[in-house]
């Protein structure tokens, strides 16, 4: 009799291990700073983390010309527009996985125009632009050269 009511509430403890494993969904958030330093100077250079809030991403409305996409990145992007410069971090949505948290694009246009585009992968990593390897290997070549 015990052994029967072992097995029996072994069954049931493992149907619902396997029902919850196909009721919940796999999915991944991440946390990133999300302001405009047109309309909130905190939002600029030098960036003070401590003083504004964070978003979680995956919280964020969809895009409306990628629905399917879910946020997985942070960005911050620096515009130089008629020599005024708006600093933009925010939820980032395609990945790039040549550049993401490795290097920031630079774009220059028109009309004194020019962007820099940096994107990572970690909570709250847009608070400033990282020092990537490649960065600090040509820092410690020109400082060895100095020396």
């Amino acid at each position: 009799m015990e052994r029967a009511k072992l097995s029996f509430s072994w069954v049931i403890a493992c149907s619902l291990l396997v029902v919850l494993c196909f009721v919940v969904h796999k999915g991944s958030s991440i946390r990133c700073y999300q302001c405009n330093s047109e309309y909130d100077p905190r939002c600029g250079d030098p960036f003070d983390p401590y003083s504004l809030g964070t978003v979680n991403c995956s919280m964020q409305p969809a895009l409306e010309h990628l629905p399917e996409v879910q946020p997985s990145i942070c960005r911050k992007n620096i515009q130089k527009v008629y020599g005024k410069v708006r600093v933009v971090r925010s939820c980032g949505f395609i990945e790039d996985v040549d550049r993401d948290g490795k290097a920031c694009v630079y774009r220059s246009g028109t009309h004194d125009v020019n962007v820099m585009y940096c994107s990572c992968k970690g909570d709250l990593c847009n608070s400033a632009v990282s020092v990537t390897s490649s960065t600090l290997v040509t820092f410690l070549i020109a400082a060895a050269a100095v020396l």
